[in-house]
């Protein structure tokens, strides 16, 4: 049997693909997460502020809805103070950065996979540094990213799952 090193270039290009996949997706997830949060943020803090004074006075003099007006202006003040101290406006941000980062590498990481199938006797140096270069720049953005309390061990485990379905014919080759 001979040993042929483009057999584990190409399982590597596999295995950093998969990874930057994964990883775009987690940040994909996580990026709706908090601009969900933010709407739901805006929406309460707009319903109670603008029609705090008018609504607050027409509701104080009804017991029933007198409460239901205090809880949710409480709820609104809440999510106003930890809006900013959870740095909602942030995290949206460096999660977009996050995910356009992997979408790119991804997608140079098919292209690689797709010269290579084209070529499959490719040169070995060049191909062994293109992609060097690309686990490079993914050991970076994996380094760029910060633990986030709303990535969960059951987001990551639903998101493979879900990968693993998306990319079900790869895996089996």
């Amino acid at each position: 049997m001979t040993f042929d090193p483009r057999d584990i270039i190409w399982n590597s290009t596999f295995d950093t693909y998969y990874d930057c996949y994964f990883e775009e997706m987690v940040a994909d997830k996580l990026l709706y997460r908090w601009c969900l949060l933010d709407d739901i943020n805006k929406w309460l803090i707009a319903l109670t502020a603008s029609g705090s004074a008018v609504s607050g006075w027409a509701l104080w003099d009804k017991p029933e809805l007198n409460l239901i007006w205090i809880i949710l202006s409480s709820l609104s003040a809440f999510l106003a103070i930890t809006h900013s101290s959870l740095g909602v406006q942030q995290k949206i941000k460096s999660w977009e950065v996050s995910k356009k980062a992997f979408v790119d590498l991804r997608i140079e990481f098919e292209w690689l996979r797709q010269d290579i199938s084209i070529h499959p006797d490719f040169d070995i140096p060049e191909v062994e540094q293109r992609l060097n270069s690309l686990r490079q720049r993914y050991s970076e953005n994996m380094s760029r990213l910060s633990p986030d309390t709303l990535r969960t061990r059951k987001l990551d485990s639903s998101i493979q799952t879900k990968l693993n379905d998306t990319i079900a014919n790869q895996i089996e080759e």
